[in-house]
């Protein structure tokens, strides 16, 4: 009888662990800031932070020079691929546009290289503007 009721308890514990092993969300991804170059008809350069959850990608894009560009990035990561999608703010023209960047990982963390394609600002606005993007991991900024 004690054998029973100690197999059961254990059977117990043993489902009890599974499910909750099951209902545990996966550790989110710490944010990682790159420093990008996009080439497309000028170089643009600034920093994008960024964050893999479950294979989204969020973060924030802060395009420096030569004019001010933010945006909300959004898209996937699947098999050392970044693709991404999101709309951008040119901030001094006061105009809006989307992108999409499709960006290859390499072997060191947090380099990457890929194509892409903005459509929105410019001065043809319906045409897309094309070129290269380069990810590379920004400097750390020295304590204070």
């Amino acid at each position: 009888m004690l054998k029973e009721a100690l197999m059961a308890v254990c059977a117990g514990a043993m489902v009890a662990g599974t499910a909750a092993a099951q209902n545990r969300k996966p550790a989110e991804t710490k944010p990682m800031v790159h420093e990008i170059i996009v080439t497309a008809d000028t170089v643009y350069t600034g920093t994008v932070e960024m964050a893999v959850t479950r294979g989204k990608v969020t973060g924030d894009m802060v395009i420096t020079s030569p004019t001010k560009i933010t945006g909300k990035v959004a898209g996937s990561s699947k098999a050392g691929f970044l693709t991404l999608e999101f709309p951008f703010t040119m901030v001094e023209q006061d105009c809006e546009g989307t992108v999409k960047m499709t960006i290859k990982l390499g072997d060191k963390p947090g380099v990457g290289n890929g194509t892409m394609e903005a459509i929105g600002c410019g001065s043809e606005p319906d045409t897309p503007v094309t070129g290269t993007v380069e990810l590379k991991p920004a400097a750390p900024k020295p304590d204070k």
